[in-house]
């Protein structure tokens, strides 16, 4: 079945409005069925108020398999009335109907220098609570290099006129396309692996200093285990960390983890990451081995692939969620789609303590999320033609 895509702009002056258009067209090209939405603005200009594209509701989201958000860069964040949309979904959220959609984003600045990155990370920061997959663009085409290589998604600065060029136009068209074709394998309804069926290669990688990773991370191998999947569970080990501590925690029954190579991330359809975090960001072993896979050219091994991770934070508000949001950051530089557990992340205990039940869950819960992913994504789709 073709999947559904919804493309929600904010424009005033009309080059995320042609962008939109493009990506729009783009998904269709690949046979999805599409919604093109405006947001509502009082403020606009009365040319823009009189576009004939219907205003964007919380039904648009929810009715998609795939969402495209494009919105102009002001003061490095999302435009206020894309923000008030995003705030009207609330409710969905709270329902949480929408995990497993995958989204993408756009934006543009007059400026060179305006925040555009960080707009489409705010973005992502909603779809990850959404439980929503991040897409960013493809490492190394040359198509994005183009137009500023940003890995997070489109961002361009527009010129005095205001408008979108032809290179513009190509990307957002293309990058349409590319979330059609990941949201066609990532429906839920489209031929995903029942459970205990599932042939998914999982790696789950995870820092052996710390004993609630070690322990999380052997939960989530075996909730990836639970669907069938195929796993490796692998360490990084710190500087003085000793052999021994591979073992998976206090309560043994285990073999202990092998070290991890990038052939572990090369062989697995998934991969999930998890360590402690240390002055507000993963710990530098998570971080050394993830800058060692990134090639001098083209895609690197997690390319293409669902990618998330957890942390383990000594207290609450001492780095946890900015650490986690890196991680994906970081994934995302390597062309990963981006799988949250669902919020920020999963509950954990305090460092040294022993996690929660709550935590052991969550971390099992997201081994099922991999495994899931990893097997939608690697199935084939049968896509239409080029740009014409």
């Amino acid at each position: 079945m073709s999947p559904r895509v919804t493309v929600v702009y904010h424009s005033r002056g009309g080059a995320m409005r042609a962008l939109a258009e493009a990506a729009a067209e783009g998904a269709a090209s690949f046979g999805a069925r599409v919604r093109l939405r405006r947001v509502a603005d009082e403020a606009a200009p009365e040319a823009a108020r009189s576009w004939p594209e219907a205003v964007a509701s919380p039904d648009d989201v929810l009715w998609a398999d795939g969402l495209v958000l494009a919105t102009p860069t002001y003061f490095g964040n999302v435009s206020s009335p894309f923000k008030r949309f995003l705030e009207s979904a609330s409710a969905l959220w709270e329902e949480a109907p929408l995990a497993d959609r995958v989204v993408t984003g756009m934006t543009c600045a007059t400026s060179r220098e305006g925040g555009r990155e960080a707009t489409l990370l705010t973005l992502y920061q909603t779809a990850y609570r959404w439980g929503c997959w991040a897409l960013g663009t493809e490492p190394g085409d040359p198509l994005f290099q183009g137009v500023g290589a940003n890995p997070y998604g489109l961002s361009f600065t527009s010129g005095p006129d205001g408008r979108a060029g032809e290179p513009e136009l190509t990307a957002a068209w293309t990058l349409g396309r590319r979330l059609a074709d990941a949201s066609a394998r990532a429906r839920t309804d489209a031929g995903a692996a029942p459970a205990g069926l599932g042939h998914s290669r999982v790696t789950v990688v995870h820092c052996a200093e710390d004993e609630p990773i070690r322990l999380l991370a052997q939960e989530c191998a075996a909730g990836a285990r639970e669907l069938g999947a195929r796993v490796r569970l692998r360490r990084l080990a710190g500087p003085g960390v000793p052999a021994e501590s591979g073992l998976p925690g206090r309560t043994g029954g285990a073999p202990p983890a092998a070290p991890v190579t990038p052939q572990d991330v090369a062989w697995a359809d998934a991969v999930v990451f998890g360590a402690p975090v240390r002055s507000g960001a993963v710990a530098a072993p998570l971080l050394g081995f993830l800058q060692a896979l990134e090639p001098a050219a083209g895609p690197g091994p997690l390319a293409g692939k669902p990618a998330g991770g957890f942390v383990n934070a000594a207290r609450s508000h001492s780095g946890g969620e900015p650490a986690l949001l890196t991680l994906h950051q970081v994934l995302q530089h390597s062309g990963a789609l981006v799988v949250p557990s669902g919020g920020a992340g999963p509950p954990v205990s305090p460092a040294g303590a022993l996690p929660t039940a709550d935590a052991l869950a969550a971390a099992r819960q997201q081994g099922r999320r991999m495994a899931l992913a990893g097997d939608r994504l690697r199935r084939r789709t049968v896509p239409g033609g080029p740009r014409g």
